[in-house]
């Protein structure tokens, strides 16, 4: 793997997260505050499409390679280039939607959806597996 992407839209708020890792274990971190009328699909945020500078906030750091090999790892066991591309929604109210992207040498592959990995199913507990993988390796302690 040489690139992960995970995009996070925070539940019924206008802000979106997402977080660029590099083999290299570089991340680059986006902050983003969209209008509270612009819709979630107006940016193609894995295409790099932001809205203006003034919405949003950039900062980067470093991962260890411990953190990024064992986030690499659990991507492979789970099998993550065979996840569903996109999970139904549910009927939770006000639940994230999560969107993880992984870049080998060789493919793409995209998963994620609303509240995507929340439920008992085997694809929703993989992703769950890999969601929480790409949480521990940027220390987001939500677990």
């Amino acid at each position: 793997m040489k690139r992960i992407t995970y995009l996070i839209y925070v539940g019924d708020r206008p802000d979106v997260e997402m977080y660029v890792i590099t083999a290299d274990c570089k991340v680059t971190e986006y902050s983003i505050r969209l209008e509270s009328d612009e819709p979630y699909g107006k940016y193609d945020f894995f295409a790099g499409e932001l809205p203006s500078e003034d919405h949003y906030e950039v900062s980067e750091f470093k991962i260890t390679e411990e953190s990024w090999t064992s986030m690499v790892n659990t991507l492979t066991e789970v099998n993550f280039m065979n996840l569903l591309e996109e999970f139904s929604p549910d009927d939770s109210d006000d639940a994230s939607s999560y969107y993880i992207r992984v870049e080998t040498a060789d493919d793409v592959h995209q998963s994620g959806g609303y509240n995507a990995g929340g439920h008992m199913d085997p694809e929703s507990r993989k992703f769950s597996n890999a969601r929480q993988a790409v949480d521990r390796a940027l220390n987001r302690n939500v677990y």
